[in-house]
């Protein structure tokens, strides 16, 4: 399982399957915390007139995030805010999980959320968070891991705590072995 950060794909090129083309650049992620996925990205144009582009890509186009393009079919899977899902096109300021507390349903503090965990290859399939730990050393945990979420705090269960991992390559098996332990595979 390979996988990389959002911030890894913030920047990266949006190219074409049919025909290589180079269309846009990643500007930023959009995502759900409720439900627990990436619901879009917004663009900047590439080349001569960069800049923020008013279009976006909702992630039901993405045909895959790698480590160095993200993957479309064609340039009509760049679309208006207007033509595109609701949590895409007009995404809710107050979603933003960074920074928030990680809390144990037993109360421990985990952390605070530093970034989201993609897999890589996936159409944008987020498998866990990157977390700044008490004492600011950087981990990662697994996801579907929050029961709640509210703004402010991510509330998870008590065995996330063992599940909590110092790097990516860790985070691979921890996020298989947790996702069993669950019953959700």
């Amino acid at each position: 399982m390979l996988l990389m950060t959002a911030s890894q794909i913030r920047g990266l090129p949006v190219v074409t399957v049919q025909g290589g083309e180079d269309v846009a650049e990643v500007r930023d992620v959009i995502y759900s915390p409720e439900a627990g996925r990436l619901v879009g990205v917004t663009l900047n144009k590439r080349g001569f007139l960069a800049g923020r582009s008013r279009d976006v890509l909702p992630a039901e186009a993405i045909h895959a995030i790698g480590q160095d393009a993200v993957m479309v079919l064609d340039e009509s899977s760049l679309v208006t805010p207007e033509d595109a899902p609701e949590d895409v096109g007009h995404p809710a300021t107050e979603r933003n999980v960074l920074e928030d507390d990680i809390l144990t349903e037993g109360g421990a503090s985990l952390g605070k959320v530093a970034d989201l965990v993609l897999l890589v290859g996936s159409s944008g399939e987020v498998v866990g968070y990157q977390i700044e730990k008490p004492g600011g050393e950087r981990g990662y945990i697994p996801l579907p891991a929050q029961l709640s979420v509210s703004g402010v705090a991510l509330v998870v269960p008590n065995m996330t705590e063992e599940f909590v991992q110092d790097d990516l390559v860790g985070l691979g098996g921890a996020v298989d072995e947790f996702r069993t332990r669950l019953g959700l595979t």
